[in-house]
């Protein structure tokens, strides 16, 4: 047992240092923005987070090896050297969560029992008598273990909070509300508050997989208007209303995700934003949308859900 106090505190050190602090340092100005974070930002992030992710493994690494030999654990290279890689493979391992996001525990949760159990069965493992090849092997069985499992047991729950998210959005909002009625487009996920909501969609065109915000505010001065070189006013030949009606379409540039914005009936401006750039029919696309209220899209989205 006096292994284990070490083990815990380096692993619980480690899942605060990469797994809270440097994700804030790095990505928490860019998330903090009002405006929606450029690619450009994301990719700037990343770029700096391994780097350092890799030269902070390394000096963990050597500080795990030193604080382990002094309580004799038995191979304390070894065992230092998966503590951290352990605990950075339970941060950095997709879990595969519907709506890509979880509840934000889970992460750090799996990367402190990765990094606490693996060296700790290898520990157990070297004391029954095993080679240190075969108690690293025993290692990586446990680590596999642990991201299947969490991977099974997140499911559920980032189900569970995305469709608290969506109701949760949806009641909230004081327009008029619309929906996808193509059933091969699923809602993935709802934010906004009384007077604005964003609902994002994933759907399939010819084998594809793309997506699509659409945007819901409510806006009594808006009014179709073109934007050199960025926007044009064209007719839809039917709106969401049955009737003809002028619509905005912007492009900033070429190859750059579109941006269709419409009134619908009532005080309620609709946009509609491709996430691959030229992937939306937009005509097509309006002819999926149907006026509804909070009741029936949550009804229809997530039947289960009604009944709490």
């Amino acid at each position: 047992m006096s292994a284990l106090l070490p083990v815990v505190v380096l692993s619980a050190t480690l899942v605060a240092l990469f797994g809270i602090v440097l994700p804030l340092l790095l990505l928490g100005p860019v998330l903090a923005s009002r405006s929606r974070p450029q690619p450009q930002q994301l990719l700037f992030a990343v770029v700096l987070l391994i780097p350092t992710v890799v030269i902070g493994s390394v000096f963990l690494s050597w500080w795990a090896v030193a604080w382990l030999g002094r309580y004799d654990v038995p191979a304390p290279n070894l065992v230092g050297i998966a503590l951290v890689g352990a605990a950075v493979v339970g941060l950095m391992a997709p879990l595969r969560l519907p709506g890509g996001s979880g509840p934000f525990w889970l992460k750090p949760l799996l990367g402190l029992a990765s990094g606490v159990l693996v060296p700790m069965s290898i520990i157990w493992s070297i004391r029954a008598g095993l080679h240190e090849v075969a108690a690293a092997g025993i290692g990586v069985l446990v680590l596999v273990v642990l991201v299947v499992a969490f991977r099974i047991v997140a499911k559920p729950l980032a189900q569970r909070r995305q469709v608290k998210q969506v109701r949760t959005a949806v009641r909230r909002f004081q327009g008029q509300l619309v929906d996808v009625t193509d059933e091969s487009w699923s809602l993935v996920g709802a934010r906004g508050d009384a007077d604005r909501i964003v609902l994002t969609y994933n759907g399939a065109v010819d084998g594809k997989q793309i997506g699509a915000v659409v945007m819901l505010k409510r806006d009594m001065d808006w009014v179709p208007k073109a934007a050199e070189n960025e926007a044009a006013v064209f007719e839809l030949a039917r709106g969401l209303s049955g009737q003809p009606t002028e619509a905005v379409l912007a492009q900033k540039q070429l190859g750059t995700p579109a941006t269709l914005t419409l009134r619908i009936p009532g005080t309620t401006i609709l946009s509609i934003r491709e996430t691959v750039p030229d992937s939306l029919s937009w005509v097509e696309f309006v002819g999926k949308l149907e006026l509804t209220d909070a009741d029936d899209l949550i009804e229809r989205r997530y039947p289960s859900a009604t009944q709490s």
